[in-house]
């Protein structure tokens, strides 16, 4: 007796094949048949899916939903869109792994809300979860973050590693990767993995190619400086021999507006050369990060709390000010600059864009965006519009570029957030779909392959990703006319349209477009 079966539906199997009509069978958490017509008397539940594609559940394979869960299981954000993995420690940055007698620095990376869950290792991490019977919406897939890393072994010293600590942090990478991380994630514009050089990062690239993991990068640069940050990802394979990928793969700033095809470009012409290099984007102009992104890198090179003494000695203030002051230059370079939240460190400065601030404030743009680093010791989230339109779409055309949203989950209740988050959160994927079938992108079933098989090849995924027998059943069904975002900058706490129903491991986690109470994601560990 099957425990779900799936009626009426096309099944778009996540491969990029065409689609076909058929009905699905779900049992004991995995898919146990397809076939043009299953008798609804051999399954205990039945779903009607006329008119709906049955897809793989939709896997984000650039996520910052780390620790969310310990604060809220639900994943409303995710769940709502059809996602039901995620590649999650990215940009350098997990609460894990740290050497035992330095455990104060790792907490204090981690951050105040999840500080009690900060740990030495990956496995030690897992068992405080499972001590605590947390829950999870969504399925985590772990890598290591290098940010993390160096800054258990070094603290955020702006400096070259010595012998001695290059070997601890191959040997905690190594155990790490051991109990199941999927790779190594690399932060190079942010602050510590910002003071790592190529050798450090091609030791460590060692350690993750002997167990054929992945190295993900957010680059040293991500603008005009974007050949030489690729180059530097290329070293890593030739002199270690582990995959690349490269995350939210982008032309930023408004001097690197119209690179799109360059860069792409070069990131092929690599691939025929034979380097195993990947890459994924996200369907927005804008980015979110710290207040920080904006300054000079060499700025916060031993840390944020760099910048911020600097803005307040006045021996070096002008320093950055004068930078700042070039790169703010305009009403529109101020107003593509908008602070999301201060964490009530500085509420004058939540919900405005630094243009509006600096009118209400009487100070010039670069003054403003000083004092609201200082008034918020650095840690004022921003959203910033970067990216240019033709670039962003030129990035979503191409057919092997992966689709990550380089959110995390969040709730929907706007009185359960802080500020207004970018609304990639809410909308990147059913936002893709929605832009591949408006902008004439790809079609359907390359649509799909790229939230769904293709991530699933670049992590290793072996049993999802694909409509295969055998394979486990996380499934999302939508109704391919209807499925959009309707997430805006504005307003983000909105759900998508056309996301009908999600099922992981054979269950329902989402039932006629509601939530159901089950908490069925779990940790994915590479085996």
């Amino acid at each position: 007796m099957y425990d779900w079966l799936i009626q009426n539906s096309t099944i778009v199997d996540g491969s990029g094949k065409p689609r076909y009509q058929a009905d699905v069978a779900l049992e004991q958490g995995k898919i146990a048949a397809i076939a043009p017509s299953i008798s609804a008397g051999l399954a205990r539940q039945v779903l009607d899916a006329a008119g709906l594609v049955t897809a793989p559940g939709f896997i984000d394979i650039h996520s910052h939903s780390d620790t969310y869960f310990l604060l809220d299981d639900r994943a409303e954000s995710r769940i709502y869109q059809g996602v039901t993995t995620e590649l999650a420690g990215q940009c350098g940055s997990t609460i894990y792994p740290c050497p035992a007698d330095h455990m104060e620095r790792i907490r204090q990376f981690a951050g105040e809300e999840v500080a009690e869950y900060a740990s030495a290792s990956l496995g030690a991490f897992l068992e405080k979860v499972a001590r605590n019977n947390k829950k999870m919406g969504t399925n985590l897939a772990p890598l290591i973050g290098h940010g993390a890393l160096r800054c258990g072994v070094m603290g955020y010293e702006d400096r070259k590693a010595t012998p001695a600590e290059m070997e601890q942090m191959r040997s905690l990478l190594q155990r790490d990767m051991e109990s199941g991380a999927w790779g190594l994630s690399l932060g190079l514009g942010y602050t510590p993995g910002l003071s790592s050089d190529r050798p450090e990062l091609c030791s460590l690239g060692e350690i993750v190619a002997r167990y054929d993991g992945l190295v993900t990068s957010h680059m040293r640069d991500q603008g005009l400086g974007t050949p030489t940050s690729l180059d530097e990802m290329y070293e890593i394979y030739r002199r270690s021999g582990a995959r690349i990928h490269i995350a939210h793969f982008k032309a930023s700033g408004r001097k690197a507006w119209g690179k799109a095809p360059e860069f792409a470009a070069n990131l092929h012409a690599a691939q025929q050369a034979g380097i195993p290099v990947t890459a994924d984007v996200y369907p927005y102009c804008a980015a979110s990060s710290g207040i920080t992104n904006s300054f000079p890198k060499w700025t916060i090179q031993g840390g944020t709390g760099r910048a911020v003494a600097m803005l307040q000695d006045p021996s070096q203030r002008g320093v950055i000010i004068e930078q700042l002051e070039q790169a703010f230059d305009t009403p529109e370079a101020g107003k593509a600059l908008y602070v999301v939240t201060t964490g009530g460190l500085y509420p004058p400065a939540d919900g405005k864009d630094i243009w509006q601030l600096s009118q209400e404030l009487g100070l010039s743009m670069a003054e403003t965006i000083a004092k609201v680093t200082v008034e918020t010791k650095a840690s004022a989230t921003c959203i910033s519009f970067a990216m240019c339109e033709e670039d962003v779409d030129h990035m979503l055309s191409q057919p092997d570029f992966a689709i990550g949203s380089d959110g995390i989950s969040l709730p929907l209740s706007p009185s359960e957030n802080k500020g207004k988050p970018h609304p990639r959160n809410y909308g990147t994927f059913p936002r893709f779909l929605r832009l591949a079938r408006e902008k004439g992108f790809c079609d359907l079933e390359t649509a799909v392959h790229r939230i769904t098989g293709l991530s699933a090849s670049y992590i290793g995924l072996p049993d999802r990703g694909l409509v295969q027998p055998g394979y486990v059943a996380d499934l999302t069904l939508f109704d391919p006319q209807t499925v959009a975002d309707r997430a805006t900058y504005e307003d983000p706490f909105q759900k998508p349209e056309g996301i009908c129903h999600v099922f992981m491991a054979g269950q329902p986690a989402l039932l006629h477009g509601r939530q159901t109470e089950h908490r069925l994601g779990q940790f994915l560990l590479k085996r």
